[in-house]
């Protein structure tokens, strides 16, 4: 962008204007070639023609632009009318000066982000012409950088073509001293420090992402409905062609705004013919199984650190122990707290056993049952013929139950410390014979975990 010139951009924006005199000259001068010279409708064709010449000449199309377009069309990254059709507020016209973290997605992505606009359709011209190309870049680009090949491009007279440049700045840049909002648009009000006490909050106002939202459409578009992808997809039914692979995109709907006349929303709205295309809204998905791990000096797979990926489950359990009720609907819950306890458990224990290196069990302290249920891999190693003798004989998985039992006791007699005298040989035998049929459950549909 650094070595466009003066030069490079006058013969853009007449290039610009001779194509769109051109657009509009040749359906008027087959009109003109067909009607009889003289005659009234010559002569108002001709006017027609000499309005048209008039209009795109340089010096007038830019009076134009500058001094009445600019007034009429709102343009932003960020556009009010996206919330509601009938909003008057203010667009704004994002341009980040920072990245976001990993994972999340927004307008900081696009390299190059589409630039909105609406108001008065008899100024959309404006948007056009900020959308010249010179060698590669957009003229409105030119415009926000302050580009010194613009001086004196837009007018004779430096004077005139320095305010003619402010005002398309001033336009596309949507910046002013006070923005306005709508009784149409949404607020929200997010707290600051002590914000009941002192009525401190921010009022925020969201504004419709339209340039994040275009290109997201439009990336989808391209991905779905390239002849490359469209090919693959008809091909994939046909033996005697090469097979390809193709983008399919599920869970897809589309919110359409703006009715029959997208226009009214905003050109890059209007180009979408109003639909919005949306992901499904999902909560996002956590692997806790990823952050877990094994001191080499606990003794013990059952741990506190074993415990905080049971969460779930141990909370449901909690609440149901202290709802201190033994009707059948309270005992159903507990089943199913222990059942969601018992698979958080193997879930674990099947991520140590399949992530873990074979034979790692072997530097580390735990229990020799715990290390024959945990490290299975170590069996098939040449010099571990004892350790898999003792892991084929079982006897290991019920000193397993054993150990579950006790760690579960001891963690609802530390919760309900009043209560301890409660949880007896009853309770232990109970957790014992759950963990059992786990296990006769995990075995009989190929789990691995016990087997």
């Amino acid at each position: 962008m650094e070595s466009i010139t003066r030069d490079d951009v006058i013969q853009a924006i007449d290039q610009y204007l001779r194509e769109q005199l051109q657009s509009k000259l040749e359906p008027e001068q087959k009109k003109l070639d067909k009607t009889e010279p003289g005659s009234d409708q010559a002569q108002k064709i001709s006017d027609k023609i000499t309005d048209f010449i008039n209009r795109y000449d340089r010096a007038n199309w830019m009076e134009t632009l500058a001094n009445k377009y600019t007034g009429q069309i709102k343009f932003g990254t960020h556009i009010s009318k996206g919330v509601h059709p009938d909003s008057k507020g203010d667009n704004i016209n994002f341009r980040p000066s920072s990245t976001l973290p990993a994972g999340i997605v927004g307008t900081q992505c696009l390299s190059a982000s589409a630039l909105d606009a609406n108001g008065n359709a008899a100024a959309l011209p404006l948007v056009a012409f900020f959308n010249i190309s010179v060698k590669g870049a957009l003229l409105r680009d030119l415009i926000l950088a302050h580009h010194p090949g613009l001086e004196k491009t837009f007018a004779t007279d430096p004077t005139l073509s320095a305010q003619y440049q402010q005002k398309f700045y001033s336009s596309l840049a949507a910046q002013t001293d006070s923005p306005t909002t709508s009784g149409r648009n949404k607020q929200l009000l997010w707290p600051r420090n002590n914000a009941i006490a002192e009525d401190n909050y921010h009022c925020l106002v969201p504004l419709y992402p339209s340039a994040l939202i275009n290109n997201f459409s439009g990336t989808i578009y391209s991905k779905r409905f390239s002849e490359e992808n469209k090919n693959a997809r008809d091909n994939r039914k046909k033996k005697s062609v090469e097979q390809k692979a193709y983008v399919s995109v599920i869970s897809l709907a589309a919110l359409k705004i703006g009715g029959s006349n997208p226009q009214n929303i905003s050109s890059l709205t209007s180009k979408q013919r109003g639909v919005n295309l949306l992901l499904e809204s999902l909560p996002p998905t956590y692997s806790r199984q990823q952050d877990f791990s094994l001191s080499k000096q606990q003794e013990s797979f059952f741990s506190r650190s074993l415990a905080y990926h049971c969460y779930e489950g141990l909370q449901m359990l909690y609440a149901v122990i202290e709802a201190a009720n033994s009707n059948k609907d309270i005992r159903d819950q507990r089943k199913e707290a222990l059942d969601l306890i018992l698979g958080q458990i193997l879930q674990m224990a099947a991520y140590v056993q399949q992530s873990f290196p074979a034979g790692w069990s072997e530097n580390y302290q735990l229990k020799m049952a715990h290390k024959l249920w945990l490290d299975p891999l170590r069996a098939n190693q040449e010099d571990q013929t004892a350790f898999k003798q003792q892991r084929e004989k079982g006897e290991w998985v019920q000193s397993v139950m054993q150990d579950f039992a006790l760690w579960l006791n001891n963690l609802l007699q530390t919760r309900f410390k009043k209560q301890a005298t409660d949880f007896d040989d009853v309770e232990f035998r109970e957790w014992r014979r759950e963990m059992e049929a786990t296990i006769k459950a995990s075995q009989r549909n190929n789990a691995g975990v016990f087997s």
